[in-house]
């Protein structure tokens, strides 16, 4: 028997999914970027079924004169699995003493 090739199908090299840290810090840059706004707080953070991340975002609009009462607005961004932005959606504004309600 002589000398067979063998062949072998390429090989797919996949990349690491992308980790809640790696969504919210994707989350922090779109944020930072498109809004130029300080990031208060990340409110949520979920990973759909297909692997997207939805990340809940608070920023600082407005500093509040005197006081602790700035004035508040929650992002809401979807990150894919190449960590790229592909939704932005302002969801709410609030001064933080209304936090709550």
């Amino acid at each position: 028997m002589g000398n067979a090739a063998v062949i072998s199908a390429p090989t797919e090299v996949c990349a690491p999914a992308l980790t809640m840290l790696g969504a919210i810090d994707a989350a922090k840059t779109a944020i930072g970027q498109m809004t130029g706004q300080q990031v208060d707080a990340i409110v949520q953070c979920s990973r759909a079924d297909g692997g997207d991340w939805t990340v809940a975002v608070d920023v600082i609009e407005s500093f509040a004169r005197m006081g602790d009462n700035d004035l508040l607005t929650t992002y809401e961004v979807q990150i894919n699995t190449q960590a790229d932005l592909v939704n932005f959606n302002r969801v709410r504004r609030y001064h933080r003493e209304d936090q709550d309600n």
